[in-house]
């Protein structure tokens, strides 16, 4: 190479320009042969514009190691678990797979430079030359942007960075194929055959060894012996998996079409003198010189190697044998490259013709099959309404994906946007659905984030408690601990206690006579303005008519508990006081699960949670979680709270989580259509028994996404995420995390231990964690 011509343009010795683009990548996960054959095609239109035999293609998929790790929530239980989650992750090696596309630009192709043949030039042809080529890479920048707009390609500049010296991320792309390992390079105007090799590098018949001043790094290479003459687009994605750090290049240099109809026909000639029963091949060769001469695609030439790295020789060995392990199950011929480890490690570099190993003459399409810039999707780590991203998740490869509730645009800064952040997560019992929505919930206390959570079976409970919250299990004939009357009377507390007196008094859902509705307002008033320690359901029924036999009042008393008159139903919102003190900020639980069941009181009862919900909805950063959604679905005010105002806590910046293990009921819902379009994320979890209408129909999956939905199994750790048009697969994996999971699975007997271990410790979880989780009772 020779130096940096612009910010973006690096001028080689021969002549050549070359820039380079960060491609994000299109994930592949769940991708429908149609799209990816539509995604293919647009590639191949890309290269069949530039196949004049004046620019070249290389592409390298670089899979490393890296570490990350996002804030943790301020203290307690939350804090170290999810510090030991991220430590986790980064000793276990978080794997990254970075796609560049380099496109290498010659002006004469056919003359050649360097030290033999050149000619002198001018400085003002010089200048010339380098506006013009300018010129036509700048142009070239616009055409990747909108060709490849699908794959998210970033042309590689300069920036400046905190110190305030000036790098070069193409020139940090170069440097890491040269020494092995990632490191910044400042962009200077110096020859850079002599400014990037930081390390020293030995080749030997196999093996490739790269010494810094920190250690080796091992290598060798692996490349394709034969190609047939199509491949289906993300032929190759199974060396997305490959447990190893690698380098894998691909180069096509497109010929202009005559010549390619020259090197096609030379093909032919040879196949029909030859005495093998070729009549087949000779037809796909008229085939493909038709369709070179029609454009439809270009013929180059190709050459392919795999770069696999390790810290030693020992493990190299069993990486290059992974390597062609996965070739062949993709139905490629790998071989070990033993003899020209130096070519094969130039031919990395862009424009370095000379060095390939093997060099193959294929078409265009064939290329894009090859090489199809299929990544995983990895999600948006930073610039999210909440700021930086909830948690980091792993692909089933191992690389990070960052988990958002929200939905945004990937490029675009949506910092404190009031997006629709609502989620739900499906799946079968068993599948992991409450332990992964307590993880989120735990990551959410970094925000500062209000949290309500509707239990089932206090399947959270332990969590909750262990992280400082209250939790209330609200059982029939129990006192619940609520009492509405008890809230401060303002003009909007008197309105509810009219409702909530509407609704406990009414008779088969009929409305109140407007005689009735005045006196229910009229006595609201009134107990409004008692002392909180006399305001009660009995104060109400005091200050109501109480004429008739079947008068409002002679209604109202079976919900009351004080004063003179004890109800069957007083034990639910007439208690002497009220327990519910979300104001603290604390996380709030309530396990539901026989209230569902009862028909009387549960409206009532939800009516008046879904009330003080309502309240905690005032711009802070809240979220909610209900198990089992469906059921509270056939509640009626709940029903209202989750039609009509999903938009109100958007734009108040709160969502809910919604978890159900049966889609079919959920589905059945007559506001399951409006719930669903107000879903900015749906969590897919395992279920080998997934029915298609439910999830393609319901949850309009494509028949692609549903067929990988279906086919994860128990005990994976992986789910399915799907927000909008995208797709991806994430794994969470806390094997190492037995201790933390007996606080978050919630399972009857640990639950029991609980009971005992607060009857006798209190409920402050700095009493009661360390020895439940030592398995004490």
């Amino acid at each position: 190479m020779s130096y940096l011509l612009t910010d973006e343009i690096v001028v080689l010795k021969s002549g050549d320009y070359v820039s380079s683009w960060l491609i994000e990548g299109l994930p592949f996960e769940g991708l429908s042969n149609e799209e990816a054959l539509k995604q293919m095609d647009a590639l191949n239109l890309l290269i069949r514009g530039l196949s004049n035999g004046k620019f070249a293609f290389w592409i390298h998929r670089i899979r490393r190691r890296v570490g990350d790790s996002l804030s943790l929530p301020p203290e307690g239980f939350a804090r170290a678990m999810i510090d030991k989650y991220y430590k986790g992750l980064e000793d276990g090696g978080l794997m990254a797979t970075q796609i560049y596309l380099t496109i290498v630009h010659r002006p004469f192709p056919q003359k050649q430079r360097g030290v033999f043949g050149k000619v002198p030039k001018t400085l003002r042809e010089f200048d010339l030359e380098n506006a013009a080529a300018i010129d036509v890479m700048e142009s070239l920048n616009r055409q990747v942007n909108s060709s490849l707009v699908d794959y998210r390609p970033t042309l590689l500049g300069v920036y400046t960075a905190a110190n305030g010296v000036e790098y070069s991320d193409q020139l940090t792309l170069y440097g890491f194929l040269v020494n092995g390992t990632w490191r910044p390079m400042p962009a200077k105007q110096v020859p850079l055959d002599k400014y990037l090799a930081r390390n020293r590098t030995f080749f030997g018949t196999e093996m490739v060894e790269s010494r810094d001043e920190h250690g080796s790094i091992y290598s060798a290479f692996v490349d394709i012996k034969d190609y047939a003459d199509y491949s289906r687009p993300g032929v190759l994605n199974t060396m997305l998996s490959l447990p190893c750090e690698y380098v894998e290049t691909h180069s096509f240099s497109p010929l202009n079409a005559r010549d390619a109809q020259e090197v096609l026909r030379k093909q032919r000639n040879q196949l029909i003198s030859s005495e093998d029963n070729a009549a087949s091949q000779v037809r796909e060769m008229d085939d493909a010189i038709d369709q070179v001469i029609s454009g439809n695609f270009s013929f180059g030439e190709y050459h392919y190697c795999m770069q696999v790295k390790g810290d030693s020789p020992e493990r190299v060995k069993l990486a290059r044998a992974d390597a062609i392990d996965a070739l062949q199950s993709s139905g490629f011929l790998g071989v070990a490259l033993d003899l020209i480890t130096d070519h094969a490690f130039a031919a990395q570099l862009p424009g370095n013709w000379r060095s390939r190993p093997r060099v193959a003459n294929i078409s265009s399409r064939n290329f894009t099959g090859l090489c199809s810039l299929h990544n995983f999707g990895n999600g948006k780590r930073d610039m999210n309404p909440w700021g930086e991203a909830v948690t980091i998740f792993q692909t089933p490869a191992g690389q990070p994906v960052y988990f958002n509730f929200h939905d945004t645009e990937v490029d675009r800064d949506a910092f404190d946007m009031k997006a629709l952040g609502n989620t739900q997560i499906i799946g079968q019992s068993e599948s992991g659905k409450t332990v992964l929505a307590l993880f989120l919930l735990l990551n959410l206390l970094k925000y500062g984030t209000q949290t309500i959570f509707f239990d089932k079976d206090r399947g959270a409970e332990i969590a909750i408690r262990a992280i400082g919250g209250e939790y209330l299990s609200l059982v029939r004939g129990v006192q619940t601990g609520f009492a509405p009357f008890k809230l401060e009377p303002t003009d909007e507390t008197l309105l509810f206690w009219g409702d909530l007196v509407m609704f406990c008094t009414s008779v088969d859902g009929k409305p109140h006579t407007a005689k009735e509705e005045a006196e229910i307002r009229h006595a609201m008033e009134a107990v409004g303005k008692l002392p909180r320690n006399l305001r009660s359901f009995a104060t109400v029924i005091q200050n109501l008519p109480d004429t008739e036999e079947n008068s409002v009042a002679a209604r109202l008393a079976k919900w009351c508990r004080t004063g003179e008159r004890v109800g069957q139903l007083g034990w639910a919102l007439d208690c002497a006081d009220d327990l519910l003190a979300f104001e603290d900020g604390r996380c709030y639980g309530f396990d539901y699960t026989e209230l569902l069941e009862d028909p009387k009181t549960c409206p009532a009862i939800m009516m008046y949670l879904m009330y003080r919900v309502e309240k905690l909805i005032d711009g802070r950063k809240f979220a909610f979680f209900m198990d089992e959604y469906w059921k509270a679905l056939s509640v009626s005010y709940f029903e209202d709270f989750a039609k009509n105002k999903q938009k109100t806590i958007r734009k108040q910046n709160g969502f809910g989580v919604y978890m159900t293990q049966s889609p079919s009921d959920t589905l059945a819902s007559p506001i399951a259509k409006t719930l669903i379009e107000q879903t900015a994320t749906f969590i897919f979890m395992p279920n080998p028994t997934a029915d298609r209408r439910d999830y393609v129909d319901g949850f309009k999956l494509t028949d692609s996404e549903f067929e990988v939905v279906s086919g994860l199994q128990k005990g994976s750790r992986m789910f399915a995420i799907k927000q909008g048009s995208k797709f991806s697969l994430a794994r969470l994996d806390l094997h190492a995390f037995k201790d933390e999971l007996k606080v978050l699975s919630g399972s009857t007997d640990n639950v029991y231990r609980l009971d005992k271990l607060r009857a006798r410790l209190g409920d402050d979880p700095a009493a009661w964690l360390e020895p439940f989780i030592k398995g004490q009772s």
